[in-house]
């Protein structure tokens, strides 16, 4: 179903097709285990299914490998690597500011991890791989993204490196200029240095922006759940989240601090309602509908996929569950199902579905994304927080707006804010302004740039983007 060739949805076909050399050819009963999670797939597996099925390398590899970590499955088994000290030289030498693609990160921060004991002279090397990495990282999309996002991970997970990239982290994150708040502390999950734990209680107490206090409260759960905080920080940060009243006025933090409540209480798997359980059963019959015709059987574990990815509490779970949906087959027709069910959801109180399923539809890439999030963007009778759903939704999605519609957006949305001003008003312009940057309209961010109706911080925002290419893809070759 994923591939170009339809013979490969014959187990036997796509069995014998997948051996390259004499050997004999592989069980299709291997086939099934892997892809019913029976017997754990190897990295090299992995691969194969990409060049059979036409796909972008590491397009399934990437995905493999970060949920494999997340969902805490055995280590993906590798292949043996052919890379030695001299790869790993040349490879910290263009690390340091030489132009890198997704794959040379993969295997530079490979070698470090085999290496716990690597020591780097000068000392700062790690800063400057570091940062390299997490500038690239914050211009980067789809696989590309996934790729340095692990990546970064194993940098601060390394007991020389996670100290460094610690400080890059919130260097980035405390940046007045920086465009990029919420990734660089979020990542600080994965790190166990004690800067780490107090900068992310300290912007739980006292967030400098709503974007830190995002990132906070994601890292905060996860570094939660993974024992990272000392009985005192759990203290601090149980206070800090003990009035969800306080969140309310933005939509994106109060489901965050729900969140971490849960975590402190040991409540890891809510019941999700009956009414939010019928949508994830519905979106999974129409989108497997879309992928093929003569499938008839209900595939009950893609409605749990569907579930974990809009409803789930832990926001990890939801990002990288989404991420495995847009590996399978369903990704365009439940893309497609989902943007339905929106059109329906207009003027009705689903604010939650809106977010989540404008995220999600994001997530899977899928083209008619952007025409939907146009006519949100441009309908006036929308609720702010629908409005502030729709700006961020376009953020390194699959498409582009050309630069009149960008326009009519602005100005829509500018006046929206003067006619009915919100407290979300100023994270819906700096949402249209981080879109228009990942879609490289540099005559309209320099308009922007100068434009005393945007607050400061977008101004500034606009002006980032200005001074950056397009953003970061991998070259399909590679």
């Amino acid at each position: 179903m994923l591939g170009a060739d339809p013979e490969f949805r014959s187990a036997h076909r796509f069995a014998d097709a997948f051996r390259t050399d004499s050997a004999k050819a592989l069980a299709p009963s291997q086939i099934s285990r892997w892809e019913n999670a029976h017997t754990a797939v190897d990295e090299a597996a992995v691969a194969r299914y990409e060049t059979l099925l036409q796909l972008p390398r590491y397009h399934l590899t990437a995905v493999h490998e970060a949920s494999s970590r997340f969902f805490g499955h055995t280590p993906v088994r590798r292949s043996p690597s052919t890379d030695g000290p001299r790869d790993l030289h040349d490879l910290l030498d263009r690390a340091c500011g030489a132009a890198m693609t997704g794959p040379d990160w993969r295997r530079l921060t490979r070698l470090i991890s085999d290496r716990p004991g690597l020591v780097l002279h000068p000392l700062h090397l790690w800063e400057t791989i570091a940062h390299h990495l997490l500038t690239e990282l914050a211009v980067a999309e789809g696989d590309a993204w996934l790729v340095r996002q692990e990546a970064m991970s194993v940098l601060l997970e390394h007991p020389a490196g996670t100290d460094p990239a610690t400080a890059v982290c919130i260097a980035m994150a405390d940046a007045r200029d920086s465009p990029v708040v919420i990734d660089p502390i979020s990542l600080l999950d994965n790190s166990r240095s004690p800067t780490a734990a107090r900068y992310v209680i300290e912007q739980v107490r006292q967030p400098r922006s709503w974007p830190a206090w995002e990132g906070a409260l994601l890292a905060a759960a996860a570094k939660a759940r993974r024992g990272h905080f000392t009985p005192a920080q759990l203290a601090d940060l149980a206070a800090a989240t003990s009035d969800p009243a306080a969140a309310s006025a933005h939509p994106t933090i109060a489901p965050l601090v729900e969140d971490v409540r849960a975590v402190l209480a040991h409540d890891v798997r809510r019941p999700v309602a009956p009414e939010k359980a019928a949508v994830c059963r519905r979106l999974g019959l129409t989108a497997q509908a879309g992928a093929a015709a003569d499938v008839h059987e209900e595939d009950t574990l893609f409605a749990e996929l569907i579930r974990e990815s809009l409803f789930d509490h832990n926001p990890d779970r939801r990002l990288y569950t989404g991420f495995l949906i847009a590996a399978t087959p369903y990704r365009q027709p439940l893309a497609k199902a989902i943007a339905d069910e929106l059109s329906r959801s207009r003027g009705q109180d689903r604010a939650l579905f809106v977010e989540r399923g404008l995220r999600l539809v994001s997530r899977l890439r899928a083209p008619q994304h952007r025409v939907f999030v146009r006519s949100l963007l441009l309908d006036a009778t929308l609720s702010p927080r629908a409005r502030h759903a729709a700006a961020w939704a376009s953020v390194h999605s699959t498409g582009r707006l050309d630069e009149p519609t960008w326009r009519s957006i602005v100005e829509c949305q500018l006046n929206l804010c003067t006619a009915r001003p919100s407290p979300l008003d100023e994270d819906i312009v700096r949402g249209l302004v981080y879109s228009i940057g990942t879609d490289s309209h540099h005559r309209l961010l320099r308009h922007l740039c100068t434009d005393a109706r945007l607050s400061t911080s977008a101004r500034r925002l606009a002006g980032w983007w200005d001074e950056h290419p397009r953003p970061l893809t991998d070259p399909p070759s590679q």
